[in-house]
């Protein structure tokens, strides 16, 4: 059976499952503050609305979001649950991308989604990081959000010599959870205009990066003309300094002339020794 090579999936810098795949970060320092919705932000007919909504969501129970008493089947679903999303309402809200409807920010500068931490998010909304996961593992059962999990581990240790392993999650809001929160058309308007101011964030950073890139590719270039231009000077110099040894190479004639004056001695001795032998010269 022939093995089929996997390959690699690279997915856009945009995408927010991208941000799953890439190494952990350091942590920043905290806040002094936790986040808020700005001016601006309340602007918007979708925050603004979702934040009454949701944050009044345990008097608007069986309203809104009904989905989330059939969660547990005849049971109903505690209180807390309701009380919880209360409470991180504007700290969702606050990091809440139009976009991609996920819970994270587009870092134009570096060019990738980056997402947001439950640890902060539950800092700054005033519970503890158990009861916001169990608050999205509910939303999750009734179909309003979507979680994709992964465990990265990291090159620290414990006392036992183990790696520490780091969770990190994306969170996704369905259209179903606007749907029953009855924003579902307003929704869909306010991603589209999102999705366009996306687009021309991402040409631009395109447009900067190809500008970076042919910024690289010129110094290089010219560092590599600086080169060559470097070791043609370094290579005549060389050639000028062995010119005199050449000239010495024709002094190895005078050795092949003592080698036919040998020739012509040996030559003379033996025309001697015919003569001394020879019977007229007794």
């Amino acid at each position: 059976m022939v093995k089929k090579s996997l390959r690699a999936v690279r997915l856009a810098p945009s995408d927010p499952h991208s941000a799953l795949r890439r190494p952990a970060r350091v942590m920043p320092a905290r806040r002094a503050e936790p986040l808020r919705l700005t001016p601006d932000q309340l602007k918007n007919p979708l925050i603004r609305t979702a934040k009454e909504r949701l944050g009044n969501i345990e008097r608007y129970r069986g309203q809104y979001l009904r989905r989330l008493d059939t969660v547990n089947g005849d049971r109903r679903t505690r209180v807390e649950v309701f009380r919880a999303i209360e409470r991180a309402t504007e700290q969702m809200l606050v990091r809440f991308d139009l976009a991609t409807g996920v819970l994270g920010y587009f870092d134009q500068e570096e060019g990738q989604f980056v997402l947001n931490t439950q640890r902060g998010i539950a800092e700054d909304a005033g519970i503890s990081a158990p009861i916001l996961c169990r608050m999205f593992k509910v939303l999750d059962a009734a179909d309003y959000v979507y979680r994709r999990i992964e465990r990265i581990r990291l090159d620290e240790k414990d006392e036992n010599g183990l790696h520490l392993v780091r969770t990190r999650m994306l969170v996704r809001f369905t259209k179903l959870f606007w749907n029953d929160l009855g924003l579902r058309y307003v929704y869909e308007r306010v991603q589209k205009a999102a999705k366009t101011r996306r687009e021309t964030q991402l040409r631009e950073w395109s447009q900067r990066r190809l500008a970076q890139i042919e910024r690289q590719s010129l110094e290089q270039y010219r560092r590599e003309v600086s080169r060559t231009r470097w070791q043609a000077k370094s290579g005549g110099q060389v050639q000028e300094t062995t010119k005199p040894h050449q000239g010495r190479l024709p002094k190895a004639e005078p050795s092949r002339r003592g080698g036919a004056s040998a020739e012509a001695v040996s030559s003379a001795l033996d025309r001697l020794l015919a003569k001394v032998n020879s019977p007229a010269s007794g």
